[in-house]
């Protein structure tokens, strides 16, 4: 599904990463951990084709990320960001400017998964916690059953409870492939595949 091959990155001449490769296999649950600094969420914008390597390839699906084949390859990804700022005031908003209003039954149950009432998808997002929003988003990510799901720290704003529901629910995810960037333990412990950076 995704096969990085000597990738190589440095900002403003500084090594980030150097001849970093791996293979993710179709459905694998992959974390890309390490200090911060170290290019974890910089290697999930480079997936996805807004950041490229000094040097090096990656393949997604077969296809050479490049200018060519990158918006076919963005179209079977979906990605939620550390730090979430959205220009919509709640979730439904969101799948209406995502052209997705028909996920919202879909994105409820994805919702309650994650331990919240499903009508908090019209709830204003500056009435929530950081943890509730960003568990709305991810929610929403999932509803589009993309092949790829990219989460970057997705635990950070989350309590322990919340992120056995959060491990709970993409473990039950069929044939779909989540890169994500963390260092918390317990998200760690739950994925097939720990790539240190």
């Amino acid at each position: 599904m995704i096969k990085a091959l000597d990738i190589s990155l440095s900002f403003n001449g500084t090594p980030v990463f150097s001849k970093l490769s791996f293979n993710i296999d179709q459905g694998d649950n992959v974390c890309f951990s390490g200090p911060s600094g170290t290019g974890k969420s910089t290697l999930l914008m480079m997936l996805q084709g807004y950041v490229l390597p000094a040097s090096g390839t990656i393949r997604i699906a077969g296809k050479k990320l490049d200018a060519v084949n990158i918006r076919q390859i963005r179209q079977k990804m979906s990605y939620v960001p550390q730090n979430i700022n959205l220009p919509v005031g709640n979730g439904k908003e969101l799948l209406k400017l995502m052209g997705r209003e028909n996920n919202a039954l879909l994105t409820g149950g994805f919702i309650e998964k994650l331990g919240m009432p499903a009508n908090m998808l019209y709830r204003d997002f500056d009435e929530m916690s950081g943890g509730q929003k960003q568990r709305i988003v991810i929610a929403i990510c999932l509803s589009l059953e993309r092949d790829i799901v990219l989460l970057d720290e997705p635990t950070s704003s989350l309590d322990d409870e919340s992120v056995g529901r959060l491990v709970r629910v993409v473990g039950n995810l069929e044939n779909t492939t989540v890169v994500s960037a963390s260092h918390n333990h317990m998200w760690m412990q739950s994925a097939a595949k720990v790539i240190a950076l």
